[in-house]
């Protein structure tokens, strides 16, 4: 009886400390350590609408070295899908509020994080509770299988009302952060550098490519990124450079693709004042701006031949000259380069370099598209439905239904996460204060895949191409909004110019201009 009131009074008291939330707990920890095997300390929330559990504290006793079997660093801020058959059996079964977890891989819970954390280490996990319903759990770890007892159980659950009162309360906190951060507006203007920890995957899908980061980011070495449309090129491309020695410096992205052949030359290079009409002072190019830094050439494979050639010289000799100029100018910038063609066949076939590609294939990083990586969908999910609330003004962020996260997840996504994020946005701006469902959003499951939800049925007789691609080029507009430029528009989405893409539905017969376009999109959302 000593024994627990010593252990409930010290605990409790160092959960009641003014501070950080890593900080109280790791003093915590070492409390706990005094009484219980305790090598580390997790608190995870259920997250019912995106059948996954959250992880809001992963904490070793050791911070220098962590133990290897059970709290890796990649599992802090996680947001891990549950499989269908640990989510059956937590609405089948009634686990008890505490127990002990000796052989992890024999837990219905443990054994799906097994791939992150291993088996060497035992664990005595409790449900915290608000208001009567679970809401979260605290796990206390240790080294080694079979470490904990009964008494060490009975110990550890004296603190299932405090470990709950002290998550509420920092859940109610982080609520109040919010919406503090939804009425300063000054926290979007400024464009966000990006760090592997920060993206979204990192401890899923996008595993392997969060590796390749962090080992090429300190070297000077070309990265050439490869991927679908949508896929998160840029972001990538951004925290390569955020881990870089050139992080104090510039990075400047130029998208190769949408800037007109004519003043390609001109963009990159700059021009001297008179170097053509319309050139009336002396302007500085891309690769000038990036000095000391990185410039991001996406979409590379849209480059022409004679541009090739000027950028291969620009590599080899890190000196440019201006258009209409003699003087060769020394640059000293990182080359990150993206697309999402085929570079190699590019070359086979004459239309690319083979130089140029050796030069920039250095170091090729493959990003995979959404429909390989279907476990980041209710992470990514969460974080748009947090961040375009935020943006439109809404608070609190809407609720998912229960078949939310079964529709999205049965999709193809052709437009990868930059059309989830679509979605998303137009989910919120029609929302009409219910739980978002996704049924209607133009997506349907269908047998062997899913597709776009808009297409027609097939029809037993061959359809012209004409026909086909007029129905494609609607599917995306209606999925746009009727938006044919800019980042998310249809024109991107598409892979073509936007002047390109007017042309074709000028021909095809399909509404382009601004008036026509809204009364026929977006009057059917």
């Amino acid at each position: 009886m000593v024994k627990a009131d010593a252990f409930y009074r010290e605990t409790t008291q160092a959960l009641g400390e003014d501070g950080e939330l890593e900080a109280v707990i790791h003093h915590c920890l070492l409390v706990l350590a005094k009484y219980v095997p305790a090598d580390g300390l997790a608190i995870q929330l259920l997250e019912p609408s995106l059948k996954s559990i959250r992880t809001i504290v992963w904490q070793p006793r050791d911070e220098e070295n962590p133990i290897s079997g059970g709290f890796p660093e990649e599992m802090k801020e996680a947001i891990l899908l549950m499989p269908p058959k640990t989510r059956d059996f937590l609405r089948s079964q009634t686990l008890p509020d505490i127990r002990i977890i000796n052989r992890p891989e024999q837990d219905p819970i443990s054994e799906t994080l097994l791939a992150f954390t291993g088996r060497n280490y035992s664990s005595i996990s409790m449900f915290l509770k608000r208001e009567g319903k679970r809401f979260g759990s605290v796990t206390v770890a240790a080294h080694g299988r079979d470490r904990y007892t009964q008494e060490d159980l009975e110990l550890f659950s004296l603190l299932k009302t405090p470990f709950s009162m002290a998550v509420g309360a920092l859940l109610l906190t982080q609520e109040v952060s919010k919406l503090k951060s939804i009425l300063d507006d000054r926290l979007e203007l400024q464009k966000k550098r990006i760090t592997p920890n920060e993206i979204i995957g990192r401890n899923q899908g996008l595993r392997d490519v969060v590796k390749m980061i962090n080992l090429i980011a300190p070297q000077n070495t070309p990265v050439l990124i490869n991927g679908e449309t949508g896929v998160g090129k840029e972001l990538i491309a951004n925290a390569i450079h955020s881990m870089s020695p050139r992080k104090d410096g510039p990075l400047i992205i130029v998208n190769c693709g949408a800037i007109p052949q004519t003043l390609v030359e001109s963009e990159l290079f700059g021009h001297e004042a008179g170097a053509f009409t319309g050139a009336a002072e002396r302007r500085k190019g891309r690769f000038e701006r990036a000095h000391h830094g990185t410039i991001f050439l996406d979409e590379i494979g849209e480059l022409k031949p004679d541009i090739q050639v000027k950028l291969l010289r620009v590599l080899q000799s890190q000196e440019i000259e201006r258009v209409g100029g003699s003087k060769s100018i020394k640059v000293n910038a990182r080359i990150i380069a993206a697309t999402h063609r085929n570079l190699a066949r590019m070359v086979s076939e004459g239309a690319f370099r083979e130089d140029l590609y050796y030069r920039i294939n250095v170091f090729p990083i493959v990003v995979p598209p959404l429909r390989t990586r279907t476990n980041d969908i209710p992470a990514l999910t969460d974080h748009f439905i947090r961040k375009k609330s935020r943006d439109l003004k809404i608070y609190p962020a809407p609720k998912l239904d229960n078949k939310a996260i079964y529709h999205l997840m049965n999709y193809h996504w052709p437009g990868n996460v930059r059309e989830l994020e679509n979605i998303i946005e137009r989910a919120l701006i029609l929302w009409d204060g219910g739980a978002l469902s996704f049924k209607n959003l133009n997506i349907a499951k269908t047998e062997g895949g899913a597709k776009f939800g808009a297409y027609k049925e097939k029809s037993k007789t061959p359809l012209p191409l004409e026909t086909v691609v007029a129905d494609h080029i609607e599917n995306v507009l209606a999925l746009t909004k009727g938006r044919i430029n800019g980042p998310n528009g249809a024109a991107k989405i598409l892979d073509v110019n936007p002047s390109t893409l007017r042309t074709k539905m000028k021909k095809l017969g399909i509404p382009f201009k601004l008036k026509e376009v809204k009364d026929k999109y977006q009057s059917n959302l």
